[in-house]
């Protein structure tokens, strides 16, 4: 036992080592990655930039003797075509468990008019940290684990399990084709019929210290939100007044949904439904180790007061993880041009989001229905 706990400490020491000394290569293949605008929200001008950082994945775990396949989506179609599956496997030992590892290669629209500092699609150093994206969400996590069997192959040393991986293209965009690819995949003989674990490499830290294992995550509903008042536009010079206004009508749904200052859902029977806290649940979360300040630092929190919807610590990981949020995260349909333009605009339409947990997508839209009717 002593000498096979030296084994694994001269190991440890050993591939940490190789890891520093290969920092500038990650980095380099992480900039090439983020090169790829594989951005899923618009397949029409992306899906080749997809397909590319696919191949260019492909590429790599070819090279370090993988076997990796490209399967085609099963609800792509002539008129609608999208992304394939990444496939692969590194199967060292059919005696050894078998850890399949999950992520994606497609991202968010970026662009510098959103905000960016540095352009989204070339890898930036600013102050010790990386700029890209897809660099963090989730480029950088999923490449990752090939870097790690570099090392493990450089080094000499066998992988403790069985790998295999499902890379997707279509994750920032509802994961089109994802639940029936794992459905097929999980038949007898398939590709993932003998997985005895999955990892989920698509996650944050809390912190810069301390490793952290996602164990459970909130689902999500994408809900649009439309008010019509007219069969075309209006002149609020001639009109304003006399008509019911889109825009200020669903203005008004939209401020009725969230509670200002706390982000509580007002929808009946979504926070009802949620289970009351148990003090064992309570003590766990005391004991994680978070640090408020250094999370406003880095999510940069500029409102009236400079914080965080709470100031404790349990009250904001619980926020993050356990409780439903509504996000609101755009109007389709006003005027948004630089300069002026008095219309009353006939049809808006808000977009949003909803994180939760054990909801039906009908009860959910039911809720927001009777919400919206009584607003």
């Amino acid at each position: 036992a002593a000498a096979a706990a030296a084994a694994n400490v001269e190991f440890e020491d050993a591939f940490f080592q190789y890891i520093d000394d290969n920092t500038d290569l990650y980095q380099q293949r992480l900039a090439e990655a983020v090169a790829f605008p594989s951005v899923s929200s618009d397949l029409d001008t992306h899906l080749k930039d997809i397909v590319a950082m696919m191949e260019w994945t492909k590429d790599h775990i070819e090279r370090l003797k993988g076997q990796a396949t490209m399967m085609p989506n099963p609800v792509s179609t002539d008129d609608r075509p999208l992304p394939p599956i990444l496939l692969a496997e590194f199967m060292v030992d059919p005696e050894k468990k078998t850890v399949c590892v999950y992520g994606h290669l497609d991202v968010q629209p970026a662009k510098m008019e959103d905000g960016w500092d540095t352009e989204p699609f070339v890898l930036t150093e600013k102050d010790g940290k990386l700029y890209g994206r897809g660099s963090t969400d989730d480029k950088g996590p999923a490449l990752s684990w090939l870097w790690v069997i570099e090392a493990h192959q450089q080094l000499g040393i066998e992988l403790p399990v069985n790998i295999k991986m499902m890379f997707e293209g279509m994750e920032e965009y509802g994961s089109d084709g994802m639940f029936e690819a794992i459905a097929d995949q999980a038949q007898s003989g398939k590709f993932l019929n003998d997985v005895d674990f999955f990892c989920i490499s698509d996650n944050y830290w809390l912190g810069k210290t301390k490793p952290c294992i996602t164990y459970g995550l909130r689902g999500l509903a994408y809900f649009e939100l439309s008010v019509q008042c007219a069969e075309q536009d209006l002149h609020s010079g001639v009109l304003g007044g006399v008509v019911h206004e889109a825009m200020t009508d669903l203005i008004h749904l939209m401020a009725s949904l969230v509670e200002p200052g706390t982000g509580k859902i007002l929808v009946d029977g979504i926070m009802e439904d949620v289970d009351p806290v148990t003090e064992e649940e309570r003590k766990l979360y005391e004991s994680i180790e978070f640090d408020l300040e250094e999370m406003k630092e880095s999510c940069k929190v500029k409102t009236i007061s400079d914080k965080l919807l709470s100031d404790d610590k349990v009250s904001v990981l619980m926020n993050r993880w356990r409780y439903p949020t509504l996000s609101l995260h755009g109007i389709e349909g006003a005027f948004s041009d630089v300069g002026a333009k008095t219309v009353v605009s006939l049809d808006i339409t808000s977009k949003m989001n909803s994180l939760l947990f054990a909801f039906s997508v009908v009860f959910l839209s039911c809720q927001f229905i009777t919400h919206a009717s009584m607003s």
